[in-house]
Protein backbone atom coordinates (compact mmCIF):
# COMPACT_ATOMS: atom_id res chain seq x y z
CA UNK A 1 0.00 0.00 0.00
CA UNK A 2 1.36 3.41 -0.94
CA UNK A 3 1.88 6.01 1.74
CA UNK A 4 2.54 9.68 1.32
CA UNK A 5 2.80 12.95 3.14
CA UNK A 6 -0.56 14.35 2.01
CA UNK A 7 -2.14 13.66 5.40
CA UNK A 8 0.71 15.06 7.47
CA UNK A 9 -0.04 18.44 9.00
CA UNK A 10 3.05 20.63 9.32
CA UNK A 11 3.08 21.84 12.89
CA UNK A 12 4.11 25.50 13.05
CA UNK A 13 5.44 26.96 16.25
CA UNK A 14 4.57 30.52 17.17
CA UNK A 15 8.04 32.03 16.68
CA UNK A 16 8.67 33.36 13.13
CA UNK A 17 12.13 31.75 12.97
CA UNK A 18 10.63 28.26 12.84
CA UNK A 19 7.63 28.93 10.60
CA UNK A 20 7.16 26.15 8.07
CA UNK A 21 7.28 26.71 4.30
CA UNK A 22 3.83 26.10 2.85
CA UNK A 23 2.32 25.94 -0.63
CA UNK A 24 -1.01 27.74 -0.90
CA UNK A 25 -3.90 26.19 -2.82
CA UNK A 26 -4.02 29.16 -5.21
CA UNK A 27 -0.46 28.30 -6.32
CA UNK A 28 0.98 31.50 -4.87
CA UNK A 29 4.31 31.22 -3.11
CA UNK A 30 4.48 31.69 0.64
CA UNK A 31 7.98 32.65 1.80
CA UNK A 32 8.25 32.44 5.58
CA UNK A 33 10.62 34.54 7.61
CA UNK A 34 12.56 31.39 8.37
CA UNK A 35 13.91 31.40 4.82
CA UNK A 36 15.44 34.84 5.31
CA UNK A 37 17.37 33.41 8.25
CA UNK A 38 18.25 30.19 6.43
CA UNK A 39 21.98 30.93 6.26
CA UNK A 40 22.11 30.93 10.05
CA UNK A 41 20.00 27.80 10.36
CA UNK A 42 22.08 25.93 7.77
CA UNK A 43 25.15 26.36 9.94
CA UNK A 44 23.29 24.57 12.72
CA UNK A 45 22.17 21.83 10.35
CA UNK A 46 25.65 21.04 9.08
CA UNK A 47 27.06 20.84 12.60
CA UNK A 48 24.97 17.74 13.39
CA UNK A 49 27.51 15.15 14.46
CA UNK A 50 27.75 11.57 13.40
CA UNK A 51 27.78 10.50 17.04
CA UNK A 52 24.08 11.36 17.27
CA UNK A 53 23.45 8.62 14.70
CA UNK A 54 25.82 6.07 16.18
CA UNK A 55 28.23 6.82 13.34
CA UNK A 56 31.77 8.25 13.24
CA UNK A 57 32.27 10.12 16.49
CA UNK A 58 32.87 13.89 16.40
CA UNK A 59 32.48 14.13 12.61
CA UNK A 60 29.78 16.09 10.85
CA UNK A 61 27.81 14.12 8.28
CA UNK A 62 29.43 16.18 5.51
CA UNK A 63 32.87 15.15 6.78
CA UNK A 64 31.76 11.52 6.64
CA UNK A 65 31.35 11.85 2.87
CA UNK A 66 34.62 13.72 2.39
CA UNK A 67 33.52 17.38 2.55
CA UNK A 68 35.05 19.61 5.23
CA UNK A 69 32.96 21.92 7.40
CA UNK A 70 34.90 24.87 5.98
CA UNK A 71 34.23 23.99 2.35
CA UNK A 72 30.57 23.24 3.01
CA UNK A 73 30.03 26.49 4.92
CA UNK A 74 31.73 28.46 2.13
CA UNK A 75 29.45 26.93 -0.48
CA UNK A 76 26.30 27.38 1.60
CA UNK A 77 27.09 31.06 2.24
CA UNK A 78 26.89 31.76 -1.51
CA UNK A 79 23.39 30.34 -1.90
CA UNK A 80 20.28 32.53 -1.89
CA UNK A 81 17.99 30.43 0.32
CA UNK A 82 14.84 32.43 -0.48
CA UNK A 83 15.34 32.12 -4.24
CA UNK A 84 16.16 28.44 -3.89
CA UNK A 85 12.87 27.89 -2.11
CA UNK A 86 10.93 29.76 -4.80
CA UNK A 87 12.63 27.84 -7.60
CA UNK A 88 11.90 24.46 -6.01
CA UNK A 89 8.25 25.29 -5.40
CA UNK A 90 7.83 26.62 -8.94
CA UNK A 91 9.16 23.30 -10.23
CA UNK A 92 6.70 21.39 -8.05
CA UNK A 93 3.73 23.50 -9.18
CA UNK A 94 4.51 22.70 -12.81
CA UNK A 95 5.13 19.00 -12.25
CA UNK A 96 2.68 17.75 -9.63
CA UNK A 97 -1.12 18.07 -9.82
CA UNK A 98 -2.45 20.23 -6.98
CA UNK A 99 -4.43 17.42 -5.36
CA UNK A 100 -1.31 15.20 -5.24
CA UNK A 101 1.27 17.56 -3.76
CA UNK A 102 2.55 15.32 -1.01
CA UNK A 103 5.94 13.67 -0.67
CA UNK A 104 7.29 11.48 -2.06
CA UNK A 105 5.88 11.84 -5.56
CA UNK A 106 7.52 10.07 -8.51
CA UNK A 107 7.09 10.16 -12.27
CA UNK A 108 8.06 7.14 -14.37
CA UNK A 109 8.96 7.87 -18.00
CA UNK A 110 9.17 4.81 -20.22
CA UNK A 111 9.08 3.69 -23.83
CA UNK A 112 8.06 6.39 -26.34
CA UNK A 113 7.77 8.92 -23.51
CA UNK A 114 4.78 7.21 -21.88
CA UNK A 115 4.47 8.47 -18.30
CA UNK A 116 2.86 7.29 -15.09
CA UNK A 117 3.10 8.46 -11.49
CA UNK A 118 3.73 6.95 -8.08
CA UNK A 119 1.99 8.81 -5.26
CA UNK A 120 3.60 8.11 -1.91
CA UNK A 121 5.95 5.47 -0.55
CA UNK A 122 4.74 2.54 -2.63
CA UNK A 123 6.28 -0.92 -2.29
CA UNK A 124 9.26 -2.23 -4.24
CA UNK A 125 7.05 -4.81 -5.93
CA UNK A 126 4.51 -2.27 -7.15
CA UNK A 127 7.14 0.19 -8.38
CA UNK A 128 9.06 -2.60 -10.12
CA UNK A 129 5.90 -3.67 -11.96
CA UNK A 130 5.19 -0.10 -13.03
CA UNK A 131 8.73 0.20 -14.38
CA UNK A 132 8.41 -3.09 -16.27
CA UNK A 133 5.16 -1.82 -17.77
CA UNK A 134 6.86 1.45 -18.75
CA UNK A 135 9.66 -0.47 -20.48
CA UNK A 136 7.00 -2.37 -22.43
CA UNK A 137 5.29 0.90 -23.37
CA UNK A 138 2.11 0.31 -21.41
CA UNK A 139 0.82 2.04 -18.31
CA UNK A 140 -2.38 1.70 -16.30
CA UNK A 141 -2.51 5.26 -15.02
CA UNK A 142 -1.14 8.03 -17.23
CA UNK A 143 0.65 11.07 -15.80
CA UNK A 144 -0.72 14.33 -17.21
CA UNK A 145 1.58 16.85 -15.55
CA UNK A 146 4.38 18.90 -17.07
CA UNK A 147 7.56 17.86 -15.30
CA UNK A 148 10.76 19.07 -16.93
CA UNK A 149 12.83 16.11 -18.11
CA UNK A 150 15.98 17.88 -16.94
CA UNK A 151 16.72 20.63 -14.44
CA UNK A 152 20.11 22.22 -13.59
CA UNK A 153 19.91 21.08 -9.95
CA UNK A 154 19.02 17.44 -10.71
CA UNK A 155 20.88 14.67 -8.88
CA UNK A 156 21.15 11.41 -10.80
CA UNK A 157 21.87 7.78 -10.05
CA UNK A 158 21.90 4.91 -12.54
CA UNK A 159 22.52 4.68 -16.26
CA UNK A 160 22.12 8.12 -17.92
CA UNK A 161 20.96 6.34 -21.09
CA UNK A 162 18.53 3.99 -19.33
CA UNK A 163 15.28 2.87 -20.92
CA UNK A 164 13.28 4.27 -18.00
CA UNK A 165 13.66 7.49 -16.03
CA UNK A 166 12.18 7.95 -12.57
CA UNK A 167 11.87 11.54 -11.34
CA UNK A 168 11.26 11.62 -7.60
CA UNK A 169 10.17 14.69 -5.61
CA UNK A 170 11.34 14.16 -2.05
CA UNK A 171 11.94 15.97 1.24
CA UNK A 172 14.75 15.28 3.70
CA UNK A 173 12.34 15.77 6.64
CA UNK A 174 9.58 13.53 5.32
CA UNK A 175 9.31 10.10 7.04
CA UNK A 176 7.59 8.59 4.00
CA UNK A 177 10.47 9.79 1.80
CA UNK A 178 12.88 8.08 4.16
CA UNK A 179 10.86 4.87 3.79
CA UNK A 180 10.80 5.16 -0.02
CA UNK A 181 14.48 6.07 -0.44
CA UNK A 182 15.82 2.47 0.00
CA UNK A 183 13.15 1.27 -2.44
CA UNK A 184 14.53 3.52 -5.16
CA UNK A 185 18.11 2.56 -4.30
CA UNK A 186 17.18 -1.10 -4.73
CA UNK A 187 15.28 -0.39 -7.96
CA UNK A 188 18.37 1.24 -9.49
CA UNK A 189 20.78 -1.39 -8.18
CA UNK A 190 18.76 -4.31 -9.51
CA UNK A 191 17.72 -2.70 -12.83
CA UNK A 192 20.71 -3.90 -14.87
CA UNK A 193 21.14 -0.39 -16.22
CA UNK A 194 17.50 0.04 -17.21
CA UNK A 195 16.66 2.80 -14.71
CA UNK A 196 17.88 6.37 -14.30
CA UNK A 197 16.79 7.97 -11.02
CA UNK A 198 16.51 11.76 -10.81
CA UNK A 199 16.10 13.07 -7.25
CA UNK A 200 14.53 16.50 -6.81
CA UNK A 201 13.58 18.25 -3.59
CA UNK A 202 10.13 19.51 -2.59
CA UNK A 203 10.80 21.58 0.59
CA UNK A 204 7.57 21.10 2.48
CA UNK A 205 8.86 20.90 6.09
CA UNK A 206 10.39 23.44 8.44
CA UNK A 207 14.12 22.93 7.83
CA UNK A 208 14.01 21.27 4.43
CA UNK A 209 15.54 24.22 2.58
CA UNK A 210 18.63 24.27 4.79
CA UNK A 211 19.18 20.57 4.30
CA UNK A 212 18.66 20.55 0.56
CA UNK A 213 21.10 23.45 0.14
CA UNK A 214 23.73 21.63 2.20
CA UNK A 215 23.16 18.45 0.16
CA UNK A 216 23.42 20.37 -3.11
CA UNK A 217 26.73 21.82 -1.93
CA UNK A 218 28.04 18.35 -1.08
CA UNK A 219 27.16 17.30 -4.62
CA UNK A 220 28.92 20.32 -6.13
CA UNK A 221 32.05 19.74 -4.08
CA UNK A 222 32.34 15.96 -4.10
CA UNK A 223 30.05 14.61 -6.83
CA UNK A 224 26.86 12.58 -7.17
CA UNK A 225 27.98 9.54 -5.17
CA UNK A 226 28.75 11.83 -2.21
CA UNK A 227 25.39 13.56 -2.64
CA UNK A 228 23.46 10.30 -2.37
CA UNK A 229 25.58 9.10 0.58
CA UNK A 230 24.87 12.43 2.28
CA UNK A 231 21.16 11.97 1.53
CA UNK A 232 21.29 8.56 3.25
CA UNK A 233 22.85 10.19 6.32
CA UNK A 234 20.26 12.98 6.38
CA UNK A 235 17.47 10.41 6.28
CA UNK A 236 19.33 8.54 9.01
CA UNK A 237 18.67 11.47 11.33
CA UNK A 238 14.95 11.12 10.81
CA UNK A 239 12.64 9.12 13.08
CA UNK A 240 9.76 7.25 11.54
CA UNK A 241 6.89 5.05 12.73
CA UNK A 242 4.59 6.72 15.26
CA UNK A 243 6.76 9.79 15.87
CA UNK A 244 5.10 13.11 15.10
CA UNK A 245 6.40 15.40 12.36
CA UNK A 246 7.45 17.95 14.98
CA UNK A 247 9.56 15.33 16.77
CA UNK A 248 11.47 13.89 13.83
CA UNK A 249 14.95 15.13 14.66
Amino acid sequence: MEENNNDIKVEVETTPAVAAPILKKDNKLSTPQAIVLAAVLIVGAILITGSSMGSTKNKTISEQVGVSKKDLAACVSKVDAEQTYKDKIASVIAAIPEDSRGTPYSIIIGKDGVMTSVEGADSYENVKKMIDDAIAGKVVKKYDGKAALSEPTDHIQGNPNAAVTVIEYSDFECPYCKRFHPTMERIVKESNGNVKWILRQFPIHQHSVEKLIAADCVGKIKGEDAYFKYADLLFGLLKTGDDSVADQL
